[in-house]
C-alpha cells in the first residue's frame, strides 16, 4: 500500500511541474484553482485550457463513424488544432 501511495504522489509531483511549466509558457488553466481546492489527489489538476478544448473537441470527432478509419495520431493532431483555433478566436475582439 505504501508503494501505490509513493506512486501516487510522484504522479501528483510530475503532474504539478508540467502543469507550472505550461503557465509559464504562457498556457491558462482550465479550471485555475489548486488541486487542494478540489480535495486533493490532483482533480482536474494540470489541464490547461488547450488541453481541456482539445478533450472536447476529441469528443465530437470520436462521436463521428469517419473517425475510426483514421490513425490515433491524427485524431489527437485534429483535436488539438481545433483548440488551437478555438483558443486564437477566443482572444480576439
Amino acid at each position: 500500500m505504501e508503494y501505490m501511495a509513493a506512486q501516487m504522489d510522484r504522479e501528483i509531483e510530475g503532474a504539478e511541474q508540467r502543469y507550472n511549466a505550461a503557465l509559464e509558457e504562457g498556457e491558462n488553466p482550465a479550471f485555475p484553482v489548486s488541486a487542494s481546492e478540489y480535495g486533493g489527489h490532483g482533480t482536474f489538476f494540470g489541464l490547461t485550457l488547450r488541453d481541456h478544448f482539445a478533450s472536447k473537441a476529441l469528443q465530437g470527432i470520436c462521436a463521428h463513424p469517419d473517425t475510426w478509419g483514421r490513425q490515433t495520431n491524427e485524431i489527437a493532431k485534429a483535436a488539438y488544432e481545433l483548440a488551437d483555433a478555438m483558443l486564437a478566436t477566443r482572444v480576439k475582439p
